[in-house]
């Protein structure tokens, strides 16, 4: 037993519209650029917003798709592409040090 190393896991919400190339790409996208840079230590929630279209009145969610952090704080946003993972990073405010 005794003391774990404590891990702060980064969480993400991706706001997205139905089963689309778009959505897709952008959900590989953030798996991708979250387990290059955060390794384990990350969650990410998917939201349809098809199905829980009240959402995006709630988190005024204005166009897909629609990324936030929501841990650690401040809560950050990128609407749109996701497919250039150095802007994600930067915008995200990823950790750059790998390992």
């Amino acid at each position: 037993m005794g003391a774990q190393k404590s891990h702060k896991t980064w969480k993400f919400t991706l706001y997205i519209t139905g089963d689309t190339a778009k959505s897709a790409a952008a959900v590989s996208s953030l798996k991708q650029i979250c387990s290059s840079y955060l390794g384990n230590d990350y969650a990410i929630e998917v939201i349809d917003l098809f199905e829980h279209p009240e959402l995006a009145h709630q988190y005024q969610i204005l166009a897909v798709p629609t990324l936030i952090r929501t841990y650690p704080l401040p809560e950050r946003r990128i609407i749109g592409d996701l497919s250039h993972p150095e802007q994600v990073v930067a915008f995200m405010e990823l950790p750059t040090k790998q390992g």
